[in-house]
């Protein structure tokens, strides 16, 4: 029997649903007030081009006219000559702005990005050493990056299924749709960053554009169903923008309200739709334009942050939106266009513009590469701070913690026996390096007390309260969590250094837990918590290679935290008081009464303070440690063995 339903045409309510989706995400990154969630936006866009492309596909097999080369070259044609012009002059652009290291980040970025694998790139780069989001040029093409993967591997997926019968193709569709929001749901708890960036968490999204378009091919809803299920989904989505925001656990299940959202509206569009939200002259201009502004509208606030170091203002969100519309206009009629019209299918050999576009990219990803590996010789101008250098202090950060006794490791090497007396544990985030760093540097060569480090519990995934304990789903993780709890029957903890950042801020209650449960079973234990020092709005290492001088990393407009001069939440700080003994307070050792002038950011052999945002180097933590062994607390005395007492240390 042939065939007869519908055949998937232009639809003017896609053009506006275009139009939503990155309306929503531009206002969300120029910090537009009500727009709080609008990066859903990329979630409606997997969910239009599930829809579109699945009806592409089948349309043309159903003709006996697809053929997957021919599929590729369009999408070549369609996507990489505007991402080459994006990605070219970002980088060429940025190499008047960024500083060395944030450079070679930069090319490292773009030459996935012409790859698309930038989103991979962005997964394995989400943790230590991750620059904040907010200063990455290229972060937005991470979408860019699973949409093309999600084109390698649909085609063969959709001709494999329709060589069934009908129903198998849509049996098949819907155990995809599960099994991928399934799994995205699941792991959103465990490693967020993974079912974020990564295809196989995002799958369900395209899949739930191809089950929207097997409903609109049906072509059974009359047109008040057509209207009531158009004005659900973009209420869906509505709320999804209005009422999510960076605090939102996401993707996980909240991301079917502006998917579900976005398939309603595509499953309900007409070829004579006169919906006024979606079908205005204005909407349907802005979807297509949509992908040119996608585009461009992410590297200019993210270079005039890198520029100016400062917030959007009013007056700075209204000049990017106008440079943003003309970057548009550019790309759009000036290199979209002129690869890609809507319909036109002529070109289908890869020997004319597809076969050279692709030849580009990969020369072109070479080239960012090579530039990635040394980005000193195509910055212009010298710098204080080499990337050679700023890599050897991030480096060096860690070599003591690497010699460390770590607590998945006590009694099973020489360098790590159960400690027979009273031991020392350091406990924290990112910031317990900082911690054992100033400890061991206030020690020095004196025989001491047995050091232990937990190991950090900023790989520590989904990390949570479990009754008086912490627990992970991350298994290195809760090895450690394991056997920091089994080493309070077997050792006698004579000080717990607690060296976290924002040590009492809203998502340390799972280490305050631990502190009090330790507190309440070894309740001897001596408790010392270790305050923030200066944080900065972009990396220090930036800071100084700019204003060349390291007093640019105290400057006040520079700077995102200081104990006792800016705010912060602190809703676990009574907690830590009632089982606090000691605090070393870092800002009252080493600054004066002038904040934030009077605070050292290097030490007096000119060691910066920081490379990055708020982690101390190595010898600027062991220097902070120099002082405060001139001080000489009584609790850091108690860390050192007296003559009688000279036990062997584990250092």
């Amino acid at each position: 029997m042939p065939d007869t339903r519908r055949r998937l045409v232009y639809l003017t309510d896609i053009d506006g649903l275009r139009a939503l989706a990155v309306l929503s995400v531009v206002c969300f990154h120029l910090q537009i007030s009500g727009f709080t969630g609008g990066y859903v936006g990329v979630d409606i866009f997997f969910v239009i081009s599930g829809f579109l492309i699945s009806g592409l596909i089948r349309d043309q097999i159903h003709t006996g006219t697809f053929h997957f080369s021919a599929f590729y070259i369009r999408r070549v044609n369609r996507l990489l000559p505007a991402v080459l012009a994006t990605v070219v002059t970002t980088t060429i652009v940025a190499g008047f702005i960024l500083q060395p290291g944030a450079f070679g980040s930069l090319a490292l970025s773009a030459a996935a990005g012409v790859l698309s694998a930038a989103n991979l790139l962005f997964y394995f780069e989400s943790g230590y050493w991750d620059a904040s989001a907010e200063l990455k040029p290229l972060l937005h093409l991470w979408s860019l990056g699973v949409e093309e993967q999600f084109y390698l591997f649909w085609p063969a997926f959709i001709v494999f299924m329709t060589t069934s019968r009908s129903q198998v193709y849509r049996w098949g569709l819907v155990v995809v749709f599960l099994l991928s929001l399934m799994s995205c749901i699941r792991y959103t708890t465990i490693d967020s960053n993974a079912s974020f960036y990564l295809l196989p968490f995002r799958i369900w999204q395209f899949a739930l554009g191809a089950i929207a378009l097997e409903i609109w091919r049906n072509n059974s809803l009359n047109e008040f169903s057509r209207q009531v299920l158009r004005s659900l989904g973009l209420a869906l989505c509505g709320i999804s923008i209005v009422a999510f925001s960076e605090n939102t656990l996401f993707p996980g299940w909240l991301a079917l309200i502006p998917s579900t959202g976005a398939a309603l509206v595509l499953a309900s569009a007409h070829e004579t739709s006169r919906s006024v939200w979606l079908s205005n002259p204005l909407a349907r201009k802005l979807g297509e334009l949509s992908y040119s502004l996608y585009l461009v509208h992410w590297p200019p606030i993210v270079l005039y942050r890198h520029y100016s170091l400062s917030d959007l203002t009013p007056e700075i969100k209204v000049a990017l939106a106008v440079i943003t519309l003309v970057l548009t206009l550019l790309l759009h009629y000036g290199i979209e266009q002129k690869f890609y019209r809507r319909g036109h299918y002529s070109n289908t050999s890869w020997r004319g513009l597809a076969g050279y576009t692709l030849g580009s990219s990969l020369v072109l990803a070479v080239l960012l590469f090579t530039v990635s590996e040394d980005p000193d010789r195509f910055i212009s101008g010298e710098v204080l701070l080499s990337a050679e250098t700023i890599q050897d202090y991030q480096s060096r950060r860690f070599d003591l913690t690497r010699k460390a006794c770590r607590i998945d490791k006590l009694g099973e090497t020489e360098r790590c026996p159960i400690p027979e007396a009273g031991a020392v544990l350091f406990l924290g985030n990112s910031h317990e390096v900082d911690g054992y760093n100033m400890i061991a540097g206030a020690l020095g060569t004196g025989r001491h007390r047995p050091l232990v480090v937990f190991g950090s519990t900023n790989g520590c995934r989904d990390l949570s309260v479990e009754t008086d304990w912490m627990r992970s789903e991350d298994s290195s993780c809760q090895r450690r969590i394991n056997a920091l709890r089994g080493s309070l029957a077997r050792v006698k903890w004579h000080t717990v250094i607690y060296s976290a950042r924002r040590p009492y801020g809203g998502n340390k209650e799972p280490l305050v837990t631990v502190l009090e449960t330790l507190h309440h079973q070894q309740p001897n234990t001596h408790i010392v918590v270790i305050e923030d020092y200066l944080s900065t709005r972009r990396g220090c290492a930036s800071l100084i290679n700019e204003f060349e001088s390291a007093k640019a990393c105290a400057t006040l407009k520079h700077l995102s935290g200081l104990p006792g001069l800016i705010e912060e939440s602190t809703p676990f700080k009574e907690r830590v008081a009632a089982i606090t003994d000691s605090k070393l307070d870092k800002v009252a050792l080493l600054c004066g009464e002038s904040l934030p002038d009077s605070c050292p950011t290097q030490t007096p052999l000119g060691h910066p303070m920081s490379i990055d945002e708020h982690h101390l180097t190595l010898e600027f933590a062991q220097w902070t440690g120099e002082q405060l062994a001139e001080k000489n607390p009584f609790w850091l005395q108690a860390l050192r063995y007296s003559v009688e007492e000279k036990p062997p240390a584990i250092n």
